[in-house]
């Protein structure tokens, strides 16, 4: 949550919107997948692909919708 308020702050927004939660998963997927050994990496890579920004076919890194609503931004 806070990742992705933080993405909100950064757009100067006071909502968090699905790109804001989505780019905050694919973050942490990245950087949990980064700090695995290099024999683990790769097979994790695969398993979390979808969670990454840099998943094949991903357009905008969006998942059209699948989160609904606004959280909102801590002051």
């Amino acid at each position: 949550m806070r990742i992705s308020e933080a993405f909100a702050k950064m757009r100067l927004a006071e909502y968090c919107s699905n790109t804001d939660i989505d780019r905050a998963i694919a973050v942490t997927v990245e950087s949990f997948v980064a700090s695995q050994k290099v024999s683990a990496k790769k097979s994790l890579a695969r398993a979390f692909a979808k969670y990454t920004l840099r998943a094949p076919g991903r357009v905008n890194g969006g998942r059209n919708g699948e989160r609904s609503g606004r959280v909102a931004v801590a002051a």
